[in-house]
């Protein structure tokens, strides 16, 4: 009954200093306004409007697009090709990897190594699918592999795997 009392005189007082400083010594809870509450139902999102908070936001899901392309799936293991197939092979590009290394030597950045790697993937009908070199001359690492895919080498009948090691002069 006591804070009613000197929340009824708080108010009749004239305002000032002598006023704010009765407010500073009533209790908060008594200067709180009531909340008013509602038990109506919200009205329903017609989407005229756009979005309300009565009804959840509705997005499509993200389409997920991956950044490099998923590997083929091989029909099996890769195999490897008898050796007298490989230095067949080798004997008929022997002439074009020369070139190759002699337009390297006279290039901007000629080849430090004297011996390379040409790895080579070849399908199951004899053409050579992919290849590769390890030099670190551009210029030479690109003519070995354009030279290596052209090799003539017998159908495996499944994928095969062929790592030329390649020595120059």
């Amino acid at each position: 009954m006591r804070d009613a009392a000197i929340h009824v005189r708080l108010w009749s007082m004239p305002a000032g200093a002598d006023a704010r400083g009765r407010l500073a010594m009533v209790p908060v809870f008594a200067l709180m306004l009531p909340l008013r509450c509602s038990l109506v139902a919200p009205m329903r999102d017609t989407g005229a409007l756009g979005p309300s908070a009565a009804t959840p936001k509705q997005e499509a899901p993200a389409r997920r697009v991956a950044s490099v392309p998923p590997p083929a799936p091989s029909p099996g293991p890769q195999i490897t090709l008898p050796d007298e197939v490989v230095v067949r092979a080798l004997g008929v590009g022997h002439q074009a990897f020369l070139t190759c290394w002699t337009r390297a030597q006279r290039s901007d950045d000629p080849p430090s190594a004297r011996k390379v790697r040409l790895h080579l993937e070849i399908d199951d009908a004899g053409r050579v699918a992919a290849a590769s070199c390890d030099s670190d001359s551009p210029a030479l690492a690109r003519c070995l592999a354009v030279v290596g895919r052209r090799l003539p080498f017998p159908a495996p009948g499944r994928a095969a795997v062929v790592d030329l090691p390649l020595m120059f002069p």
